[in-house]
């Protein structure tokens, strides 16, 4: 299936950048430093991406050494992950495990998307690039997930068919590629907003994105045949009088011969008047003058190789790329020395927890004891057991209903919260038995000041006291504790626990239990706005730049995972201001029982709920696959 590959972006560096002309073959070490690769990891998955991006694109890779580091880097790994994909959907057919491949790896690339990091290279880098320039991954979900369904091979009856799917799918990475460089070269519109606003200029673009699409189909005629799939609309068929019997067949015929040069000079006719836009970068509009010139030439060698075009893919001559790209790199350098790249990359910092949150911090001498296993209910009962893809990776409970046990008993409402700590202890022996990775507990929200000056008190000393509980189970146990909260307001003694657990507890590596504390999502998200503000005053933050994940760096505890399933109980049905940015997409369960009356049976049943339920995050049910020996019907 072809795909067209992004022509520029990429980098991470928190220094201004200057530029030095680009050369054929760059020691390949500065340029992954110069674009923010600095970590080996993140190097790899650029170095896979740039091997996918020379060996397949012959037009892709050259023109990428036009571009300043950064921006190549992106190019790389757009188009390495997209040619990824796109390799896998292009299987061989007869491959019956090809299909679950290529599933496996988007529905990993949409988790990794998700989480904002990845083990596998390639995604590594193409979530680094997305990150990094604040490039949503709409366009990528929506790409993929019709490669996905489009392994069966897909067939268009007209043309307006073929220019529909190629622009609600293949036209956005264009666009988003486009976003990238322009955002990078200082241009603070996003192309739709720029081309609406020059007449004509929107429609010849696109003319322009349809020619080289219609490029790639011809000059990768031969592939698509031997996967039985004919890429151009029926249309086009019947208008030169081929037979798709005969194409199939890979039978050249006179009718074949003139549907090539019909195709061609259509092609062309698209790359005639490519439209400039005044507010390009001059090495950018240089980049893309080149790009429409080879594409020109691969069009005459389709158009001179149709004899052969059903058995062989064309390919560009040496001479002829290095006719266009000697004068354009020259273009390039001058360009890119007067006029060097103005913005800089996102630098995706980690802030640093607040500081100052006791005036004496106490911490826990390191403690050898042995890992523990937590104590078992006294019913006797075990964890059910679930598949690791079926499994939650982060919990969240909003404990209800304190009071209202107590209440319903004729006790003070003070006892509800000495009773919940109970409660909390036996909840986090079941997290732990049952193998979660995440569990947040809401304790104490901004709201609760509100309560009875009694309560408060209870609460204040409740709280310390459970945590520090914790803390005497949580080492044996392998459990870190964080605190998510705002320190204002809290007395000296309940901020020295909640350090003091965290220092003491920062080195396990089990069940990441954190507590929130004096906590309020409206809150978390007003500090996490006003700290990104003032970095942005400083200039350690390029505004232009601010992104979903650049701000999540600014939330009380930065790497809390997103909420899976959020349980509350106590009976009613809200979320009470309780991680708005991390639960977004959370499932709920509501359960009527008084939280002072849960145990870890209870997170045990929400937990086999989540396991049951569909999580699409927006998109809808994936069709399965069908058997290896039953074809798919042929589209009319």
């Amino acid at each position: 299936m072809p795909t067209t590959s992004p022509t520029p972006a990429t980098p991470t560096s928190p220094t201004p950048m200057s530029y030095t002309p680009p050369t054929p073959h760059p020691f390949l070490g500065t340029v992954y430093h110069r674009g923010g690769a600095h970590t080996p990891s993140l190097r790899r998955g650029y170095q896979a991406c740039r091997r996918a991006t020379r060996r397949t694109g012959e037009i892709e890779y050259p023109l990428s050494l036009l571009l300043p580091p950064p921006l190549r880097l992106a190019a790389w790994a757009l188009y390495g992950a997209v040619r990824t994909v796109d390799d896998l959907a292009d299987a061989d057919p007869h491959d019956t495990d090809a299909p679950h491949r290529l599933d496996a790896w988007i529905t990993a690339c949409e988790e990794d998307l998700r989480q904002g990091h990845s083990t596998d290279p390639v995604r590594q880098a193409l979530i680094h690039t997305l990150l990094t320039w604040n490039l949503q991954p709409a366009f990528l979900h929506t790409l993929f997930e019709q490669l996905r369904q489009d392994t069966a091979g897909r067939r268009f009856a007209t043309w307006r068919e073929w220019q529909r799917y190629n622009r609600l799918i293949n036209t956005p990475l264009v666009l988003r590629t486009a976003s990238l460089v322009m955002r990078a070269t200082g241009v603070p519109f996003e192309p739709e907003v720029l081309a609406a606003g020059l007449p004509g200029v929107e429609e010849a673009w696109q003319q322009v994105v349809d020619a080289l699409y219609l490029t790639d189909a011809l000059v990768d005629l031969a592939d698509d045949l031997t996967r039985g799939h004919v890429p151009l609309p029926d249309e086009a068929l019947d208008e030169a009088e081929v037979s798709r019997t005969d194409l199939l067949e890979r039978r050249h015929t006179p009718a074949f011969a003139r549907m090539v040069d019909h195709l061609t000079d259509r092609a062309t006719a698209g790359f005639r008047h490519l439209p400039a836009l005044p507010a390009l970068h001059p090495a950018i509009s240089t980049a893309l003058t080149a790009y429409a010139d080879l594409y020109r030439l691969r069009l005459l060698r389709v158009k001179a190789a149709h004899t052969t075009l059903l058995h062989t893919t064309p390919r560009l001559r040496r001479r002829d790329v290095h006719r266009v790209l000697a004068p354009a790199r020259a273009k390039a350098a001058i360009a890119w020395s007067l006029f060097p790249l103005p913005v800089r990359p996102a630098p995706l910092p980690t802030p640093a927890r607040v500081e100052g949150l006791t005036e004496k911090v106490r911490t826990y001498a390191a403690r050898q004891q042995p890992i523990t296993r937590p104590t078992p209910h006294p019913s006797g009962v075990r964890p059910p057991r679930l598949p690791a893809e079926a499994m939650p990776r982060h919990v969240a409970i909003i404990m209800d209903g304190n009071g209202r046990w107590a209440t319903a008993r004729g006790l003070p409402r003070t006892e509800g919260h000495r009773a919940g700590a109970n409660a909390v202890t036996d909840v986090v022996h079941g997290a732990v038995e049952i193998g979660l990775e995440n569990l947040t507990l809401y304790m104490f929200s901004t709201e609760n000041w509100k309560r009875p000056a009694d309560e408060i008190q209870a609460l204040m000393y409740e709280i310390p006291a459970c945590v520090q509980r914790l803390l005497d189970d949580s080492l044996p146990l392998d459990i870190r504790v964080r605190w998510a909260g705002l320190p204002g307001g809290l007395p000296a003694d309940v901020r020295e626990t909640l350090t003091e657990v965290e220092q003491a507890t920062r080195h396990c590596t089990g069940l990441t239990l954190t507590a929130c504390v004096n906590y309020g999502g409206r809150a978390e998200l007003t500090f996490a706005a006003r700290q990104l503000t003032e970095d942005a005053l400083a200039g350690k933050v390029e505004p232009s730049q601010i992104s979903e994940h650049l701000l999540a760096q600014y939330l009380h505890v930065p790497e809390l995972p997103d909420v899976d399933l959020l349980l509350r109980t106590g009976g009613d049905q809200r979320v009470s201001n309780f991680l708005p940015w991390q639960a977004a997409y959370a499932e709920l369960v509501f359960v009527d029982t008084c939280w002072p009356d849960i145990d870890r049976r209870d997170l045990w049943r929400a937990i086999e709920q989540y396991a049951g339920r569909t999580r699409r995050y927006g998109s809808v049910p994936r069709q399965p696959q069908p058997p290896a020996d039953v074809k798919a019907p042929a589209r009319s």
